[in-house]
């Protein structure tokens, strides 16, 4: 029997190749067996003729059947013996159980509110590649470093906004902040494979020098930034900070300690990352220039993304590289091409040029600076000061630790039961046994401001807690 999920996310030609695909394998369709007409098939199920042709075209060209002139299309003879009885479990005939239903507010890290993003602009601006790209005479392979123009705006950009020094040439355009990592670990490739960081820190990065062989050395974060005390008993290759607005606890790293830790860099012969990954969304106060603006002697590989400030799913991030690391970089990826598709880098620099990007980053900050106000007030109605929040005043996150014998299990178990996903801050720590035990992270842009007030106050009620 055939089943179709008109409310499954799995178009339906799929589901419908992938169930005949069972039928033929369980032998239910044997060998020579022809398959019902499109027309009829379409007619049983309710579905369009050119969707079940599509499934049945698919199945001629995986060869489970041939198409016969005047037949229709016939089921081949298989080795059934080799093919697994059940190869699509999901659709395997039978009515899908029911998924597990999504919450009605998730403080997922990360995600961005739909409706910030200009749509309008950006449409205008892929218009106008898409215009230019049909005036050519030839369409290349991508810049290996990425496109110039965009690695243009970029420095341009990042001049005015960052102070940092740099050029086109020594910029590589990513397709994201851990495929930037990936790109650096491998340029230090060697015997003395030691990678410091943050901890906390994001998590997300630790696993890219761990899967390429490095030994990892966390430094305890103060509230003013990473521990230079215990960076000194330190020797190692490379060190990831987050100084302009540190992940997770917010602290900023003032600049005399950056002074300091580039003296320090420049003693040990090591390189520092510095990742500024939302250094845009500051609400109070202007961005703080980049510490990469004060390196005299170019020890500060500077990280940034898109992911934050335009969409997660853009893929669109770059690099920074001090001008004596640019052949080192050339030696390992000349004959690398771009990862990232020209038309998104293209489309992306047009937007910069434009003034769009600006204008947008302005927009996020007043969005984002209100609506973090309403949380941090609408925390500090229900809890008082049972709670205590780090990370203000910046970013789309905040820290939250709760004063109660509950666990972090424990908070997160209860908000789900009343519909709200909280996070927890353990995969942060590279030893969990410092981690807080009731501390909780949480990404606001997607959850609707005007909610803050009651999912504080449900939070306040299922973890038992007295009112403020």
């Amino acid at each position: 029997m055939l089943y179709i999920d008109r409310n499954s996310k799995t178009p339906i030609y799929e589901q419908l190749y992938a169930a005949l695909v069972q039928e033929i394998l369980s032998g239910s369709l044997a060998a020579g067996d022809r398959l019902p007409a499109t027309r009829k098939l379409a007619e049983e199920l309710s579905i369009g003729r050119n969707t079940a042709d599509k499934a049945y075209q698919q199945l001629a060209a995986e060869g489970y059947v041939r198409s016969r002139t005047g037949s229709g299309f016939i089921v081949n003879q298989l080795p059934l013996e080799l093919f697994p009885q059940n190869p699509f479990p999901e659709t395997s005939g039978e009515p899908p159980e029911k998924a597990e239903p999504r919450p009605r507010y998730d403080f997922a890290y990360g995600s961005m509110d739909n409706s910030m993003f200009p749509y309008g602009q950006w449409r205008k601006s892929l218009n106008n590649v898409l215009a230019g790209l049909e005036l050519s005479e030839v369409i290349p392979y991508p810049c290996r470093t990425g496109e110039l123009r965009l690695r243009s705006e970029i420095a341009r950009y990042l001049r005015r906004s960052r102070g940092v020094v740099c050029d086109p040439s020594q910029m590589v355009i990513t397709c994201g902040q851990q495929h930037s990592m990936e790109i650096i670990a491998n340029m230090f490739e060697g015997p003395e494979k030691d990678f410091a960081m943050e901890d906390p820190g994001y998590d997300g990065i630790r696993t890219v020098f761990s899967n390429r062989g490095f030994r990892l050395h966390p430094v305890p974060v103060e509230e003013d930034g990473i521990c230079l005390d215990a960076l000194r008993q330190l020797d190692t290759t490379l060190l990831y900070v987050t100084p302009s607005h540190q992940f997770p606890t917010g602290a900023v790293l003032p600049v005399a300690k950056r002074k300091l830790l580039l003296q320090w860099a420049q003693e040990r012969d090591t390189y520092l990352i510095e990742d500024d990954y939302d250094s845009e969304l500051r609400y109070y106060t202007n961005p703080i220039p980049a510490m990469q603006s004060l390196d005299v002697h170019e020890r500060t590989i500077y990280t940034g993304t898109f992911s934050k400030s335009l969409a997660p799913s853009m893929r669109l991030a770059y690099i920074v590289f001090p001008k004596s690391l640019m052949k080192r970089y050339m030696d390992y990826y000349h004959r690398y091409n771009s990862q990232v598709a020209p038309l998104h880098q293209l489309t992306l620099a047009d937007f910069i040029a434009a003034g769009n990007y600006e204008r947008h980053i302005n927009r996020l900050r007043t969005a984002y600076r209100k609506k973090q106000e309403i949380l941090l007030d609408a925390v500090w109605q229900s809890f008082g000061d049972q709670i205590t929040v780090s990370g203000g005043g910046a970013g789309i996150h905040l820290l939250l630790d709760v004063k109660t014998p509950l666990s972090q299990e424990e908070l997160i178990q209860r908000a789900a039961s009343e519909g709200i996903r909280l996070y927890s801050t353990r995969a942060l720590y590279m030893d969990e046994t410092r981690c807080p035990n009731s501390q909780l992270l949480l990404g606001f842009p997607t959850v609707p401001e005007t909610a803050f007030a009651s999912i504080m106050e449900a939070l306040r009620k299922v973890w038992d807690m007295e009112a403020k």
